[in-house]
């Protein structure tokens, strides 16, 4: 046996790690939820809009969980609708890997299709480009 060889853990995560995410995690939804982005300095700003004025895809989604978190579910969709729709599958998938992995059973593999890549990536590029054009309905899809 090698003396330098890595060692490898076989049980996925430990508890404190999942701690240390999780307690992370609370920490940016209770920042997010005390001070609006639309407002405060210190969230990020989107580099792409600032080199070109455009909003991507994924301008408006930290306004958008903002709105969400105050119980404003037309305005989190007028910030960022993609965002906020992929919310219940996401929520769904979780939920039903922690109940799999509570019932004792592995983690399960994620399975990513490519067909399903494709989609998402031309549904993001359709929406980044239908929020920026000037005129009704798509300058609803633009953030406020």
């Amino acid at each position: 046996m090698n003396a330098t060889a890595p060692i490898r853990q076989s049980g996925g995560f430990t508890r404190a790690t999942v701690a240390f995410f999780g307690f992370g995690l609370l920490g940016a939804f209770m920042l997010l939820f005390r001070y609006d982005p639309a407002g405060q300095p210190f969230y990020p700003l989107c580099v792409f809009h600032l080199a070109t004025g455009l909003n991507c895809p994924g301008c408006g989604a930290l306004r958008s969980l903002h709105q969400l978190f105050h119980g404003q579910l037309v305005a989190a969709l007028r910030c960022n609708a993609p965002l906020i729709l992929s919310l219940p599958p996401l929520a769904f998938f979780s939920a039903r890997a922690f109940a799999r992995r509570l019932a004792g059973r592995p983690w399960p593999r994620p399975v990513v299709r490519p067909a399903w890549i494709v989609v998402l990536v031309g549904v993001l590029l359709l929406f980044g480009i239908l929020r920026n054009l000037p005129f009704p309905p798509f300058i609803y899809l633009s953030p406020p």
